[in-house]
């Protein structure tokens, strides 16, 4: 057989078009890309939780009984705060903390808190806010 060497039967590859070129280095660069933005977001998941917890916790004094004492209505100001703060500076327990938000939606769905919802919110804060190292019940 004679011919150049290459493939068999004599022939020579052909080069890859020009435009696979750019297609690799597209890609490439959207990889990286993809990278980025899920470690930016990696970055900025307590903040959201934050964001989050804050939103959640200014619901539910939204939603407190008008007819609750104001000495009530501080105490639980400053526990939601506890749970708030412990939540934005990484200090909770992520099972815990799922928990409270998930029984503050729920108590929130009618925009009323009744006494027994109130009082499983405050129990868990209490809660949230010990394990996280706060200051328990005043």
């Amino acid at each position: 057989m004679t011919g150049e060497p290459g493939l068999p039967g004599g022939r020579t590859p052909k080069p890859a078009p020009g435009w696979w070129r750019w297609a690799w280095i597209g890609g490439a660069v959207a990889v990286v890309a993809l990278f980025l933005v899920l470690f930016i977001g990696m970055l900025s998941a307590r903040r959201m939780l934050s964001w989050g917890m804050h939103r959640i916790c200014n619901g539910v004094i939204a939603a407190l009984p008008p007819e609750l004492p104001a000495a009530d209505r501080e105490r639980v100001r400053t526990e939601l705060d506890c749970v708030a703060r412990a939540a934005e500076e990484g200090r909770t327990d992520d099972k815990r903390l799922g928990e409270f938000a998930r029984v503050c939606t729920s108590a929130l769905e009618d925009r009323r808190l009744s006494s027994l919802e109130l009082m499983r919110i405050e129990t868990l804060a209490v809660a949230v806010c010990l394990e996280a190292g706060g200051a328990g019940p005043q």
